[in-house]
């Protein structure tokens, strides 16, 4: 009889040990994370919507850009979600072909030294919240201007050496503290010049008047300034319109460079 009630006993000890096991685990499965801080550039992602957007083959847009009342720009640009390919087809019929690092263009642009800015400048400041990760980019997140009224939030993106075709141009991010939708970037161009020279004269493009488009925010009206990090921006130099955004399928499949199209 002794014998039976220690049996029992530990069988009785060993459900109950069962039966608290899974719960032990429950606990140790439920344990909260640790909440980690998005970075400033990260949060302009997701207010870019970041994700969505690569979800699509390609984006096309109208872009008129004018500087000093003059107009330099007026083309539709199609260019690939991942920027890796665009085609530009002015309003007079010329076009420019990207290819990664290459570009190529009809021959009526054989002699424009300009080419290679426009092929990569306007498409890479529209695709602008979606670039600020790629290979290559450095972030001082705790730079500061010095502007005594700022009432944004401030970074700064600069490139390793030997990125794109200008890995010493620079650009200071302004955001929305709200909404982390971007404001101003100011930046130096340093095609054709030495970076000193090009930080004598920097600029700024504002991003203005968001518009929805498949729920992904784009800026339709681009003010371009003056700007220096004393005071922020100052006259009014330029500006861009961007209508028709609309995003495209089939864009790889069509893409092919004509044969007698010239390489810049």
């Amino acid at each position: 009889m002794k014998k039976t009630i220690i049996t029992l006993f530990a069988s009785l000890l060993l459900i109950v040990s069962c039966k608290k096991a899974p719960e032990a685990t429950k606990q140790i499965e439920e344990k909260p994370q640790p909440v980690v801080e998005k970075t400033f550039s990260q949060k302009i992602e997701v207010a870019h919507k970041k994700e969505a957007f690569l979800t699509k083959e390609a984006v096309q847009f109208d872009a008129t850009i004018e500087f000093g009342g003059n107009e330099i720009f007026n083309a539709t640009i199609t260019v690939s979600t991942t920027s890796d390919i665009a085609k530009i087809t002015y309003k007079n019929g010329d076009e420019i072909y990207v290819n990664k690092e290459n570009v190529f263009v009809s021959p009526s642009l054989s002699e424009n030294p300009g080419v290679r800015f426009h092929a990569y400048t306007w498409s890479y400041f529209f695709l602008f919240p979606y670039k600020l990760n790629d290979e290559g980019t450095k972030w001082d997140n705790n730079f500061k201007t010095k502007e005594t009224t700022n009432n944004f939030d401030v970074a700064k993106l600069s490139f390793e050496a030997n990125i794109g075709d200008a890995p010493d141009d620079w650009y200071i991010v302004y955001t929305d503290k709200k909404t982390h939708l971007l404001e101003d970037v100011a930046y130096i161009v340093t095609a054709g010049k030495t970076k000193e020279a090009a930080e004598a004269d920097p600029h700024a493009i504002k991003y203005e008047d968001y518009k929805m488009v498949d729920n992904i925010p784009f800026a339709t009206n681009w003010g371009y300034y003056g700007w220096n990090i004393e005071t922020g921006l100052s006259d009014k130099i330029g500006s861009a319109k961007i209508t028709n955004i609309h995003f495209v399928e089939g864009f790889r499949k069509d893409f092919a460079i004509p044969e007698n199209y010239i390489k810049k």
